[in-house]
């Protein structure tokens, strides 16, 4: 084909744009422009080829084989008589095999003759393989006219798949990684083809173990660093923060498949500068985060702090822009999974900086201040070992802030739900999660009714908790009263009886301790629960005992029985039997009630014996309980060293009598009497001027 047709002109502009498209301009010799002339008019006369001339990785390292293997190249030059010529075969007999050099030996040898190229050597080196090669060396450019430093070897793009090794410094692996980075930009190649067979043989460097510690992050900060300067400028900010990830990948799994040894400490620095990079990156990065904390052994998660608070901070950001509740939630449940190992109170510290970092932004506005501040609970909430008390103290302290809002019942409500299943899993979790968002301003209500359906009411015990230290007392009352609404018998009754005393702590405990009974075989008035019940409702210094008799259909009397020694049933009314639930349940009161440490021995034995005549009159005996109680009732005297109340001792000994027997009257009336004439004759020893004969 003639050149008649381009002028050089015309040939220089096709140079410039072929050597820098769209960067720009830079100055080149005549000398530079005759000889890329030159090439270009040989690779014309010779025909074009259809296809890149220069052989990818694999195919150069085929043909490279090929020459070895023919000549028997042993560090002699290449012979130019073919490879079937015997008479020119290389003598192997002159060969001596030498052992592989030690690592510590190459890296000393590297650390005292290698030296450093810049990155602005490393961006122009691409430039040399469109360089023809001289044949004319008697002309030489001025110094001042080079183009390209003496230290950079001419090379092509089949040589950036190289593997490094311990001879390599860090700054030859920034080099050749921007190489790489370089020929896609100039080649428009969207898939970094180049640089991604870069990472793969980062990655096998990594893996054989031939860089740590800070020159992984050396790596790391110039290529990132690279990525965002002037020269890959003209990259799409997506694109440059994809290669980016792309390297961070790389690096993680070459450390993740290095051999560990037990006598090497782990590469915390690396893992730092990892986890570091990876916050910094401006696209969704909670999967490379996970998967680099997931070889982050448990006992360095201290010492790669930094990096971990990077990325908190980055997910700070990306709650601020989020705009969707349900966005929230899912975003802290993956958030979660990486950050598992530090909610315990060692790692503390990570939680407190990133809460001070949210309460001192003062450029977070109000209502991304609100979605920020619900996003980070729930977090906490999520991880493991979370401690109810501390999520609850920067709840007060993220509601402190001003003007935000406080916290809605749905809010508080899902944090605790969400804190209550990282703990130990709620049955039908996502049920009761969902079930919350119909119910509006009743939310602590719908809570505690739907707990209570599911027999999970008893894991409601530290909300308590939580809503006191944040100031929700009422809060305390509304989840009980959910259950009250909804439910009858049993112990609702005591819980409800609570509440109307403004005792919402004691409702909560009674309503516990009820479903707990549920689970035994035993009825609840029978059981130990139901004892422990009344006491918590009962025993209290200002509690109406006569309010808690009536509401069982008990009436009490001032008509005390110790006149009589044998009480007639009034044959003026009929009365009908009672139930063994009944019967069990006014035993229970009426032994409760008698021991009760906040009345006097009269008030006791009033209560005892008004729950008593009610059983007789119901045609119903006294269960043990009862009579237990009603002995211990008129025998307290006794224990305390005086002589007792006779007509109530006989009361006593007739109740035994007709509801134990023969034989457990007369067991307790030897008991009473020994019992008695021993206090009575240590107090005549002691000179008391007491009137014994009275109590006979």
């Amino acid at each position: 084909m003639s050149m008649s047709g381009h002028s050089p002109s015309q040939c220089y502009q096709a140079v410039r744009r072929h050597i820098r498209p769209h960067y720009d301009s830079i100055w080149i010799t005549d000398s530079f422009l005759s000889s890329a002339f030159e090439r270009y008019a040989a690779t014309l006369r010779t025909g074009a080829r259809h296809g890149s001339s220069v052989p990818g990785p694999m195919e150069h390292r085929k043909r490279l084989a090929k020459r070895h293997m023919g000549d028997l190249h042993f560090g002699q030059s290449h012979s130019a008589a073919p490879i079937w010529d015997l008479a020119n075969l290389v003598d192997l007999s002159q060969w001596q095999w030498k052992p592989p050099t030690p690592p510590a030996a190459r890296r000393q040898k590297t650390a005292s003759t290698s030296e450093l190229r810049t990155i602005s050597d490393t961006v122009l080196s691409p430039l040399r393989s469109f360089l023809p090669y001289r044949l004319d060396k008697s002309v030489d450019p001025e110094p001042e006219d080079e183009l390209l430093p003496h230290d950079v070897v001419l090379t092509s793009v089949a040589d950036l798949s190289t593997f490094w090794g311990a001879d390599s410094s860090p700054a030859d692996i920034i080099s050749a990684g921007l190489i790489a980075l370089s020929q896609d930009v100039l080649n428009n190649t969207r898939d970094a083809t180049r640089f991604s067979r870069f990472c793969d043989s980062w990655q096998q460097a990594l893996i054989e173990g031939e860089f740590h510690g800070g020159e992984v992050c050396h790596v790391l900060t110039g290529l990132i660093g690279g990525l965002s300067g002037k020269p890959f400028g003209t990259l799409a900010p997506r694109s440059a923060e994809q290669k980016k990830l792309l390297l961070l990948q790389a690096t993680i799994e070459g450390i993740a498949q290095r051999e560990s040894d037990e006598n090497v400490p782990s590469d915390h620095l690396a893992w730092n500068g990892i986890l570091s990079g990876v916050g910094k990156i401006q696209l969704n990065t909670l999967r490379v985060f996970t998967r680099a904390m997931a070889c982050v052994p448990e006992g360095d998660v201290k010492l790669v702090a930094p990096g971990i608070l990077d990325n908190l901070y980055s997910y700070l950001d990306g709650l601020g822009r989020a705009n969707k509740r349900p966005t929230f939630a899912r975003q802290a449940a993956k958030m979660a999974v990486p950050l598992k190992g530090v909610g315990g109170s060692n790692l503390r510290f990570i939680s407190d900086l990133a809460t001070r970092k949210i309460l001192q932004d003062a450029t977070i506005e109000s209502s991304t201040y609100t979605n920020i501040r619900y996003g980070w609970l729930l977090l906490l909430a999520r991880l493991p070992g979370m401690e109810v008390d501390y999520l609850a103290q920067v709840c007060v302290a993220l509601e402190a802030r001003q003007p935000a809002e406080p916290l809605s019942e749905l809010e508080i409500c899902q944090i605790l739900l969400v804190w209550a299943n990282s703990r130990t899993p709620l049955e039908l979790y996502t049920r009761l999660y969902n079930t919350l968002d119909t119910h509006g301003t009743k939310c602590y209500r719908a809570l505690g009714a739907r707990l209570w359906e599911t027999r999970q009411f008893h894991r409601i015990t530290p909300f308590i908790k939580f809503l006191h230290i944040i100031g929700r007392e009422n809060a305390i009352g509304l989840l009980a009263q959910g259950v009250v609404n909804t439910q009858r018998g049993g112990a609702v009754s005591l819980a409800n009886m609570a509440l109307g005393m403004r005792r919402p702590r004691a409702a909560i405990e009674i309503l516990c301790l009820y479903e707990e009974s549920r689970k035994c075989e035993s009825r609840f008035w029978e059981s130990r629960l139901g004892f422990k019940a009344l006491e918590r409702l009962v025993w209290t210094p200002d509690f109406n005992h006569r309010r808690l008799l009536v509401s069982l259909g008990i009436t009490p009397t001032r008509n005390s029985p110790t006149r009589h020694y044998h009480y007639q049933l009034r044959a003026d009314k009929a009365r009908r039997r009672l139930s063994s639930h009944q019967i069990s349940r006014v035993a229970a009161v009426g032994a409760v009630v008698g021991l009760s440490p906040h009345l006097s021995k009269r008030q006791a034995f009033f209560f005892i014996t008004s729950c008593y005549r009610h059983l007789r009159e119901h045609y119903s005996r006294a269960s043990a309980p009862l009579v237990r109680a009603l002995i211990h009732n008129v025998t307290r005297s006794l224990s305390n060293g005086e002589p007792g109340i006779t007509t109530r001792l006989r009361y006593v000994l007739f109740i035994i009598r007709k509801e134990l027997g023969d034989a457990a009257y007369q067991d307790a009336l030897l008991a009473i009497g020994s019992r008695r004439e021993a206090n009575i004759k240590r107090l005549r020893n002691e000179g008391s001027d007491m009137r014994y004969r009275q109590f006979f």
